[in-house]
């Protein structure tokens, strides 16, 4: 009986070897040279190339490069169904140094080919450092401009239409990047672009040093998983979703030290088309839409590196090559961007920005460019946020909501803690703004529908309001403010001032009775009027009449049942619910 065993095993084990030994040979290592010559880098190029091709053309997906510092002439275009990989775990132990083109799964500029099923793992991809590179002073000129890693791409002509895309069709799918190190070396654009791609994750890897660009951009691609990576000394963002992203996750990665770069390139710009001078803020984590929806940002942290009260390092650059008199903040500081942002979650977040150039940490606005996108259904919850001097907390410009959902902007539990002054004109943590329009040769002005803002905690020396509406119109910059529970310095602190529309503290249903309170805004003087009506506008109840003071209580008898729903309408002139804010609220 053992004899039987051990044969069999023998067998078995001897089938196991034969099958093995096809797919080791299939792994072997490709034999790039060591050398710096164009000769040996010129044939390292083509030798990846090789063995990439072959990878993808056969069985064999597994591309392995070998230990050490190889120098590649030419571009390197992945194909589908690879796995390119270090030899072993440690992503230092094999570095590519790209002489002259990028790493890419386009051939050419404009070829738009398709791949799928791509895994890049395990070793460093870097820009050659001397490559010639924009340099401010000396050399306003970026004589690289390419991404390190290209996974899909906009044609020129399609930037030029204002990102209108000739196909939305994913056309790169499958495609993970772990455990690596991309170093720019401060050349080119981004460090990595991803475009037209569903299905992109990117994790437990490191973004170094991008050119004029940002670490990670994003355009028209799904699906996108960006976690537990670090990115640091970025030329504008650190990750930036520009035009029709959905499902982009962004977790658990470390942002240092954006906007390094650009911000003077933009000075220049600006100048040279003659335009008004205003400033450069690009956030570390940036929707510069529109059409970006489904978005989750997630106990990342944002910060700069070591040292206190850090100036932005474009801004005595331009002074310097401008001969100004005093060093201009004109690029600034914001973490987290919400621009032609839906659907978005910003939670547990941690922003740290200690520097005299910090603009802002939130912010949310319209964009329009081939469509028009208001921010909608954005929430920032249990977040923290720190600075030494800041300019506008929070921004929101123009946001929409879904009456049906009550889902506009909500503000909640976060932690809020500013060490210097708030410098905008109020002092305001919040300020909200209305977007002016040119339409058929008239300017329509957008505001924004709806605002929550409750149970957040600040530390502040100067805080002058919670929330502030700022409008040129004259008319309601903010249609209705949630305001609860807030406190400043461990103080209840519930001041909203100018142009907003109407402030609640609450909204209950009970005892067959609508109630809630209303807040009056610092600058408000009229008696205002409420009144229930059905969703056509009818009016269900009499006008009653609330007289000014800090907070007023209101019970408006109605008989209503669950899943009814109701317009409560409040207005500033007696009998007239033309202009009013209007609450949709449903019976639960």
């Amino acid at each position: 009986m053992k004899q039987t065993i051990t044969y069999s095993a023998g067998i078995i084990f001897t089938l196991v070897l034969l099958f093995l030994i096809p797919q080791i040979a299939k792994a072997e290592i490709v034999p790039l040279t060591k050398g710096t010559t164009p000769e040996i880098a010129t044939q390292n190029g083509k030798l990846l190339q090789t063995a990439i091709n072959e990878a993808s053309a056969t069985s064999a997906k597994q591309v392995t490069l070998p230990a050490g510092l190889f120098y590649i002439n030419g571009k390197i275009i992945l194909k589908s169904h690879i796995v390119l990989t270090g030899p072993t775990t440690s992503p230092t132990a094999t570095t590519l140094t790209m002489n002259n083109a990028p790493m890419t799964t386009d051939s050419t500029q404009t070829s738009q080919e398709s791949a799928t099923d791509i895994t890049l793992q395990n070793f460093t991809l870097q820009y050659n450092p001397a490559i010639s590179k924009f340099n401010y002073l000396s050399n306003p000129t970026n004589f690289y401009q390419d991404n390190l890693l290209n996974i899909g791409m906009i044609t020129k002509t399609e930037t030029s239409a204002g990102y209108k895309a000739a196909t939305k069709k994913a056309l790169k799918t499958n495609i993970k990047i772990s455990n690596m190190i991309f170093n720019a070396n401060n050349v080119g654009t981004s460090i990595i672009n991803i475009a037209k791609a569903k299905n992109i994750t990117i994790q437990k890897t490191q973004l170094l040093n991008s050119g004029l660009q940002s670490g990670i951009s994003l355009t028209y691609s799904d699906n996108v998983t960006l976690t537990n990576n670090r990115l640091k000394n970025l030329g504008r963002s650190g990750i930036v979703m520009y035009y029709g992203n959905s499902g982009i996750n962004i977790s658990n990665n470390q942002v240092i030290d954006w906007m390094q770069r650009y911000g003077s390139y933009h000075y220049d710009a600006v100048k040279k088309s003659g335009e008004t001078l205003d400033s450069m803020q690009d956030a570390a984590i940036d929707s510069y839409g529109p059409a970006n929806q489904y978005i989750t940002v997630k106990n990342n942290q944002i910060n700069l590196s070591t040292g206190a009260n850090k100036v932005n390092p474009n801004n005595p650059l331009i002074a310097k090559k401008w001969r100004l008199k005093t060093v201009p903040n004109y690029t600034r500081y914001t973490a987290l961007r919400a621009s032609g942002a839906q659907y978005a979650l910003y939670q547990g977040n941690t922003i740290n920005i200690d520097s005299p150039d910090t603009f802002s940490f939130f912010t949310a606005n319209m964009r329009k460019s081939n469509t028009l996108i208001r921010p909608k259904a954005i929430v920032l919850t249990g977040n923290s946020f720190t600075s030494r001097n800041i300019y506008y907390p929070v921004r929101i410009f123009a946001g929409i909501s879904d009456v049906g959902l009550l889902n506009g902007i909500t503000i909640q539990a976060n932690n809020f803690r500013i060490v210097g002054k708030i410098n905008n004109y109020y002092r305001s943590l919040i300020n909200v703004r209305e977007v002016p329009i040119i339409e058929n040769k008239r300017t329509a002005y957008y505001p924004t529908a709806l605002l929550s803002v409750f149970n957040n905690t600040i530390r502040s020396t100067n805080l002058g309001s919670m929330v502030d509406g700022s409008s040129t119109s004259k008319k309601d910059a903010l249609q209705l403010l949630f305001l609860n529970n807030n406190k400043n310095n461990g103080k209840l602190y519930q001041t909203a001032r100018n142009y907003i529309g109407t402030t609640l503290k609450s909204i209950t249903y009970s005892n067959k009775a609508i109630k809630g309170t209303v807040i009056w805004n610092a600058d408000e003087t009229k008696t205002k009027y409420i009144r229930i009506t059905n969703l056509a506008g009818k009016a269900l109840t009499p006008e009653h009449k609330l007289v000014k003071s800090n907070a007023t209580n209101f019970n408006i008898p109605i008989k209503l049942v669950r899943g009814n729903q109701i317009k409560m309408q409040i207005s500033e002139s007696k009998g007239n619910y033309t202009n009013n804010s209007t609450i949709l609220y449903q019976v639960k």
